[in-house]
């Protein structure tokens, strides 16, 4: 009762002091605010770090839109040469996005400012990013022409790490027109001049390369010695990324040199560190959004310390209010001694409410995880168990399919017994086209025909959607050298 007639007297209070805030203001000037949005993140330079921030967990869609805002303002002040660094910027969002028409255009548009403004380093960066995007094209002359610009470009200011990612792309060029000498070549260069700064993680790019080219020219001993280069440098530097690149090119090398158990063995623990990528990503977002948080509740406090500010630069006002004051601090310490009572309540709810989520989320997590299990077992026994007799539908098959996950060579042979009782002359016709393609582009293909996209490839295959998408392109690439314009076409040409 006591703390209802506390609170009534203070909203008594309090309209009685806005009351008089208004009489007395009625013919005073007022100050204009300061604009809250403008003091916590409206300045270029805040956008940019936060587009930098999405671009560095992957989150290129989010990235796009924070460059896209910081540009729009750059552009206004007129700075060009910041101009140029967020285009450029835009570029290789546009190009992690596969829209390799806009990166074309954004990296042109920062050629020419850079130019301009005789910044020859960032001029360097837009000749080398188009040839990436070039030799994608398979147009490797026009490739060529830009990437030895910027080699040389490089070379004129003397930056090494510059030079040596330059030379690096240099190889990916050759290599992609399966000249292998030639791409050997500019690898051990980028080699020398990550020495040269003692660049780690270019290093371990660069030994992951020469890896993958001494296994395409079959020499087994340099192909895995170069790969462990890689991976011990890779753990060097504590990168995941890189780590994870590390276990993928010596298991990829195994299976080349038919070395099935190593093979499984690397993969498996390329797998374990794309796990981990993936949660730390999403710890990242999680911080992310408690950031967010903390700068609304900073704006929150600004705008609470202008109010005030405002208040006491209106001498007239407290003069008018001083009666009150003694009542209105009494009164404001008791609202806030209950208030502190409730909003500790509050949080305590809260913490309790978060924590019975996070159980609900663990529990249908293993629920999730045992059903999908059992579900592969019956699968599997059922394979085993089968009446000669029993006839089951094709949509009833390909629904099975799906929910089979291929995380080992056993689980794959498992899905290709009941894939072939679906689609018997699939993989015959593969054989028959006369198109080297590995294992994992022919399961890659395989989830294509069951109108699977991306994410849910990876899912099935316990890789990330990354890895999908790059193998697709490798895939294309074989494709289209067979005048197959999409591996969509391939697949209407097999299933005729």
């Amino acid at each position: 009762m006591c703390k209802i007639l506390m609170r009534k007297s203070i909203i008594i209070l309090w309209w009685c002091f806005l009351l008089l805030a208004v009489a007395c203001t009625t013919n005073t000037d007022k100050t204009k605010p300061l604009k809250v949005n403008e003091l916590a993140e409206g300045t270029s330079d805040f956008v940019t770090n936060q587009g930098n921030e999405q671009w560095r967990m992957g989150n290129y869609e989010q990235a796009l839109k924070y460059f896209t805002k910081a540009y729009k303002m750059v552009k206004q002040s007129g700075d060009e040469a910041q101009t140029a660094t967020l285009l450029n910027n835009l570029g290789l969002v546009h190009w992690r996005l596969e829209n390799n028409a806009q990166a074309m255009e954004c990296y042109t548009e920062a050629a020419a400012l850079a130019e301009k403004n005789g910044m020859k380093r960032l001029l360097g960066l837009t000749y080398t990013n188009r040839a990436l995007i070039l030799k994608e094209q398979r147009n490797f002359n026009e490739a060529f022409n830009q990437n030895n610009e910027a080699i040389r470009l490089f070379k004129e200011i003397k930056e090494p790490r510059d030079l040596a990612i330059a030379y690096n792309n240099q190889g990916q060029i050759y290599r992609f027109s399966n000249n292998f000498s030639e791409a050997l070549m500019y690898y051990l260069l980028s080699l020398k001049e990550c020495e040269k700064i003692n660049y780690t993680e270019g290093m371990a790019t660069a030994y992951q390369n020469l890896s993958t080219v001494y296994a395409k020219q079959g020499d087994k001993q340099k192909a895995l010695a170069t790969g462990y280069k890689c991976l011990n440098l890779s753990l060097k530097v504590n990168s995941k990324v890189r780590i994870s690149e590390g276990y993928r090119e010596l298991s990829r090398n195994y299976d080349i040199f038919h070395k099935p158990d190593s093979a499984l063995y690397y993969f498996k623990k390329h797998y374990d560190v794309e796990k981990e990528i993936m949660e730390a990503n999403q710890s990242n977002l999680l911080t992310q959004y408690q950031a967010n948080l903390g700068v609304e509740v900073k704006n929150l406090r600004i705008k609470n310390l202008q109010n005030e500010k405002e208040i006491a630069d209106n001498k007239l006002l407290l003069l008018l209010v001083s009666v009150f004051m003694v009542l209105l601090i009494s009164a404001f310490f008791v609202y806030r001694y209950l208030s502190l009572i409730s909003f500790r309540k509050k949080q305590l709810e809260l913490e309790l409410d978060n924590s019975k989520k996070l159980i609900s989320v663990k529990e249908e997590e293993l629920k999730t995880y045992i059903v999908d299990l059992a579900q592969k077992n019956n699968i599997i026994s059922r394979l085993q168990k089968e009446p000669k007799n029993e006839i089951v539908s094709t949509t009833q098959e390909v629904s099975e399919l799906l929910e089979q996950k291929i995380l080992t060579d056993d689980g794959w042979d498992n899905f290709k017994v009941r894939f072939k009782a679906i689609y018997p002359d699939f993989f015959s016709r593969i054989r028959q086209s006369g198109i080297a393609v590995t294992e994992a582009e022919i399961r890659i293909m395989v989830l294509m025909r069951l109108q699977l996209n991306g994410i849910e490839m990876a899912n099935i295959l316990g890789i990330s959607p990354q890895s999908v998408r790059a193998c697709k392109m490798r895939l294309k690439k074989k494709l289209h050298a067979e005048n197959y314009e999409t591996v969509e076409d391939y697949l209407k040409h097999i299933t005729k």
